[in-house]
């Protein structure tokens, strides 16, 4: 690998966030124009060009002071590490080894440059055709386009819909340099999406929804003699959003079986089948689009689990065209 410019790392990220900031405050700190403010820093400092990804883990396994982490327990990369922070935005690597981003918009501002490795970008838009509340809608995801991502590569971050975008990481490990702004008001909340059509608040948590997904989970793993018939009760007493999540639960329990299906074992599948009935009872066709959604999920989810065994960038990008 050809040696970066820049020893000083640390150094580097505060230089690069001390012209975003500049930038920003003579705009106002206005939201809209901070993807643009960002990406053009980006291209003029690029980290892909001057800094080595390893010189960034060296600084934080010496002894050095860390800026204030934005995600410590690491949910979103393989780690996170915030390497600067202002008042209003921040600065994150993010190492992907195995990482695929699910469909999603943003509620925040930013732009990102591709510092190591690359990936399969694809972009979205989706059609709302029943808004059923806030955080639950249900449509038509549509692929826009889709592109390769190389190191030294990028893209601002526009926040809410017309930014629905997906991440399969090729490389092993991959790392991207982002400079975005903490959640904006007006593009909450943020939205992930599963094809063929469901907008869902992946943030949103509401105790007896949350409560009822556990239930089903527990009469379905303990195969209790009444756990159809008291969750099809759940299910027929419940609203829209809260059966996506019941039914969902009930498809990882009843449909996952690699080793039934193989030996033509059918009863789990005709059990779901009917719990989907009993939510149709209520629902009427709005509940059709479920067991796509999950389908579609498990695909992308075994694609992603058969992709980890590969590390040849030839293979992987066999898998992500998948």
């Amino acid at each position: 690998m050809k040696r970066k410019l820049n020893k000083d790392s640390m150094g580097f990220f505060r230089e690069l966030g001390i012209l975003v900031e500049t930038r920003w405050r003579e705009k106002n700190y206005d939201d809209a124009v901070f993807p643009k403010i960002a990406a053009t820093a980006l291209a003029e400092q690029s980290p892909a060009a001057r800094v080595d990804a390893w010189d960034i883990i060296r600084a934080f396994t010496a002894d050095y002071t860390l800026p204030s982490q934005q995600d410590i327990e690491g949910n979103f990369g393989d780690p996170p590490i915030t390497l600067f922070v202002a008042n209003r935005f921040y600065i994150d690597i993010y190492f992907w080894l195995d990482g695929t981003t699910a469909k999603h918009q943003h509620s925040f501002a930013g732009a990102f440059q591709v510092l190591l490795g690359s990936s399969i970008h694809s972009h979205y838009r989706f059609a709302v055709e029943k808004r059923i509340n806030p955080h639950f809608s249900i449509g038509r995801l549509l692929l826009n386009d889709v592109e390769l991502l190389s190191a030294g590569d990028i893209k601002q971050i526009i926040p809410g819909s017309k930014y629905i975008h997906s991440l399969f990481h090729l490389d092993r490990p991959s790392a991207t340099i982002t400079v975005r702004t903490a959640g904006l008001p007006g593009f909450q909340p943020q939205f992930s999406y599963l094809p063929p059509g469901i907008a869902f608040d992946p943030f949103f948590k509401e105790p007896a929804q949350i409560k009822k997904r556990q239930i089903a989970h527990l009469l379905l793993g303990m195969q209790h003699c009444q756990a159809d018939a008291i969750i099809a009760q759940m299910l027929s007493s419940s609203d829209l959003h809260t059966d996506f999540m019941i039914l969902d639960q009930a498809y990882q329990s009843l449909h996952r079986s690699g080793l039934l299906k193989s030996l033509g074992v059918t009863h789990d599948v005709e059990r779901f089948d009917k719990l989907l009935a009993a939510a149709r009872l209520k629902h009427g066709h709005l509940v059709d689009c479920f067991p796509h959604a999950f389908a579609e999920r498990d695909r992308e989810v075994e694609l992603a689990r058969r992709r980890n065994y590969v590390h040849s960038a030839e293979h992987r990008f066999f898998f992500a065209l998948l």
